[in-house]
């Protein structure tokens, strides 16, 4: 198995969620932006993901591109972590609806403030909507992800799951971004950075 990815960027998630789920895997660091051998925007890789973004996942024939497909795949390889909850259930059905909360709503912010910061052409990037929009998008998701949280220390139910994976990383893109954060978030994002799954993909960004 292989992933792709640079960073801290999505890809984190997917190099974490490994670490939880003890799935090995080759880690492989894409250059963003470069067009050379090794690069997000090269043939070679754009013929894993068309678009030359990161992550992408090859385990055998299949190739996955959305870092929340990607998560699930890993925790699906290890169900004795239960880190997923079984299909079907309550449990499942509360998780599935935070992790798309985390990917449509609360990120939807954080990403157009990348893209109008670094990701898109120059001549279409718009400053004036990171000041006067952005921020007041960030602070109505927040306070709807803190109607939807858990009141146990993790992001659904009473133990860790691949949604901390997700909101974890997500509220770092947020204070990278300068985004006001509630403190009730930052503290649970502190927690979740202890875990040692999270320190060895970080260790392994680094390689």
């Amino acid at each position: 198995m292989k992933l792709y990815g640079m960073g801290v960027s999505r890809s984190f998630r997917a190099l974490w969620a490994a670490q939880e789920a003890g799935v090995e895997l080759d880690y492989i660091i894409v250059a963003f932006g470069s067009t050379d051998k090794g690069g997000a925007q090269s043939n070679d890789y754009k013929q894993l993901n068309y678009q030359g973004k990161v992550p992408t996942l090859v385990d055998g024939d299949l190739v996955l591109t959305e870092s929340a497909a990607v998560i699930n795949y890993l925790a699906n390889k290890a169900p004795q972590q239960n880190l997923i909850p079984k299909d079907g259930t309550s449990d499942r059905a509360k998780y599935d609806q935070m992790c798309y909360f985390i990917v449509t709503e609360l990120e939807q912010p954080l990403w157009s403030k990348g893209k109008h910061k670094f990701a898109l052409p120059e001549q279409y990037r718009v400053p004036d909507l990171i000041d006067r929009t952005l921020a007041f998008e960030f602070a109505k998701a927040q306070s709807t992800l803190l109607g939807l949280k858990s009141t146990s220390e993790f992001a659904v139910g009473d133990h860790f799951t691949m949604a901390d994976v997700l909101l974890t990383q997500t509220l770092n893109w947020a204070q990278r971004f300068e985004f006001e954060i509630d403190a009730s978030l930052l503290d649970y994002k502190e927690r979740m950075m202890q875990r040692e799954a999270y320190s060895a993909a970080m260790q392994r960004t680094a390689t």
